[in-house]
């Protein structure tokens, strides 16, 4: 199955990123090409990242996500992310309050979904 895809939910297209059982390599190559298509698709859309225990959020990552086709983010109305620890959802919230950022962590898909669809507010 293709780790990059689009869902409907009512009038609502999500980009969904599935990271799960990735390792860093691949989730690098991930995020690379789902940036380079919200950068061809140039326009705004709501994205939704599926992480699971299998994963690390490394420095190089992290470092790759800070940095890499920044230009990317202009074109993220909303994001959500599913599958974070509770340790990594403190790093999320860290993360937000540093960079002036806004994504949403949920326990679950369905939940994550409804809010990108604007469903919930939570």
């Amino acid at each position: 199955m293709n780790s990059i895809y689009k869902i409907k939910k009512g009038e609502a297209e999500i980009l969904v990123i599935d990271f799960s059982d990735a390792k860093e390599d691949t989730m690098i190559k991930t995020l690379l090409e789902a940036r380079t298509l919200l950068i061809r698709e140039q326009k705004q859309q709501k994205v939704l990242g599926i992480l699971n225990s299998k994963n690390y959020i490394t420095p190089n990552f992290m470092k790759t996500f800070r940095n890499e086709k920044r230009e990317a983010i202009l074109f993220m109305e909303r994001q959500a992310v599913v599958g974070l620890s509770e340790p990594k959802k403190w790093i999320l919230k860290g993360y937000n309050l540093v960079f002036n950022r806004d994504i949403r962590s949920f326990d679950t898909i369905e939940q994550a979904v409804d809010y990108l669809a604007g469903e919930s507010k939570n």
